[in-house]
């Protein structure tokens, strides 16, 4: 496919993130304070948070509910660095959950995260940032782009590096360059290998506009997606076993031109709208092996056969935006967010345009007690006559409230109670689910 002419190295990625994690081990190492004096500006932070949970739809399957109370204990270690032109931070969180009857979903999620940003001049930023995970829970998903996944295994790579210069005293621009990958444990569902390049330019409209600057960003990215699979097929008198194996990829370009205003003190607004083109391009390879069972098997061999390759490609223009609305008050906050964009679908061959809408606020009541709630619509849909991908058409929302106490600076305790409907579209099903915890968690700073 000339799609995958783009394609790069992708073990470069998994390398660039031990680099990552190698220099900011040292870095650790050599700004460790030893004096009291410097512990201000570093940070050795240690977590475990303890949760008591139900939910009353595991998989959020619209006809086989399975409900549960799971127990969670989830560690965290943090290390932050900072001074006048560096800082750095490694963490790492590690979810033991246990089902209280069904065991057997039972397993460990991890998280490792590392950050780097340097100044080396007056004009320049350069940063680099890596995350790996390795997570299992079906509605990992859910709550962050409205998509379910069964509890198969994925583990995920991805590393961004970033540099931008200061032009002049209003314009700075600069360049980002990111690579991810996707691995499931099951043969069925996608992996996905994808870069991106982006290019942005920021100036300030002081002179027309009021604490405004405008922007400009312009991206390209290219995502791979494969799966290999086979399945087997009984005809009396023999077997037949076929091997699949399904292959696309598509190439993104987006153009973006937006602004960020400080409406007042408390009030932030920005907006950044556009257009993309984006070409799709698949091939699906089937193979069938045939063994004659007996007494057949005496006189016919096995047989194979290759079927001639499916290829299909498919291009598309749309529309691509962005709008945010933040408020920070002295007892309470808030914020809107309304998207659009064509994204990737995390365990799906393919892509979909995800229109987003968030709405959370939260509002202290006494000292140490503060409450919060949230509204999330998602909507992911594919293209209607793209013949690259299967249909994917959900709409998901998440109703959220919940109420957090924190006694003292090493203590925290938070209860959340969550509303999901989850719409498939494509299946003429809707799913509904209630879920409800409790969470403890008790935190230190060992260089305070």
């Amino acid at each position: 496919m000339r799609a995958t002419r783009f394609s790069i190295p992708w073990g470069i990625h998994r390398h660039l993130f031990r680099v990552l994690i190698g220099l900011l081990s040292t870095l650790a190492v050599s700004y460790a304070p030893l004096p009291i004096a410097t512990a201000a500006d570093n940070q050795f932070n240690t977590s475990v948070a303890a949760r008591v949970e139900y939910t009353d739809n595991i998989f959020l399957d619209a006809d086989h509910a399975l409900s549960d109370s799971i127990y969670t204990v989830a560690p965290r270690l943090e290390w932050v660095h900072k001074e006048e032109r560096l800082s750095a931070r490694v963490d790492g969180k590690a979810e033991c959950y246990r089902y209280q009857n069904h065991d057997e979903y039972d397993d460990v999620d991890q998280w490792y995260n590392a950050n780097l940003d340097y100044r080396p001049a007056e004009r320049w930023q350069l940063s680099i940032a890596g995350h790996a995970s390795d997570d299992n829970r079906p509605d990992r998903d859910i709550e962050t782009t409205g998509m379910v996944l069964s509890n198969i295994r994925r583990k995920r790579f991805n590393t961004a590096v970033m540099a931008s210069y200061t032009l002049s005293e209003i314009t700075s621009a600069g360049i980002q360059v990111s690579v991810n990958r996707e691995d499931f444990d099951d043969p069925e569902t996608s992996d996905r290998k994808d870069y991106s390049i982006a290019f942005f330019m920021n100036r300030s409209l002081e002179a027309w506009i009021a604490r405004t600057t405008g922007r400009l960003n312009a991206v390209f990215s290219h995502y791979d997606f494969d799966r290999e699979y086979d399945f087997s097929q009984h005809g009396g008198w023999y077997d037949s076993t076929y091997a699949v194996e399904d292959r696309s990829a598509m190439d993104n370009y987006s153009v973006t031109l937006g602004s960020e205003t400080a409406l007042s003190e408390k009030l932030d607004f920005s907006v950044d709208l556009g257009g993309r083109y984006a070409r799709w391009e698949s091939e699906s390879t089937t193979r069938q092996w045939i063994s004659f069972v007996a007494p057949l098997n005496l006189f016919f061999s096995d047989q194979y056969q290759e079927f001639s390759p499916e290829r299909n490609r498919y291009d598309s223009w749309g529309f691509v935006g962005v709008l945010e609305l933040s408020y920070q008050g002295e007892r309470s906050d808030g914020s809107l967010l309304l998207s659009h964009d064509l994204t990737p679908v995390s365990g799906k061959n393919g892509t979909a345009n995800r229109t987003a809408v968030k709405i959370a606020g939260s509002m202290r009541f006494l000292e140490k007690l503060r409450g919060n709630a949230a509204i999330q619509w998602y909507h992911n849909k594919s293209e209607q006559n793209d013949p690259t991908q299967a249909d994917i058409d959900t709409q998901t929302w998440n109703f959220q409230m919940g109420i957090s106490w924190k006694p003292n600076r090493h203590v925290i305790v938070n209860g959340n109670y969550v509303y999901t409907v989850y719409d498939n579209r494509s299946s003429g099903t809707t799913a509904y689910r209630n879920k409800l915890y409790i969470q403890l968690v008790a935190e230190h700073d060992w260089l305070e």
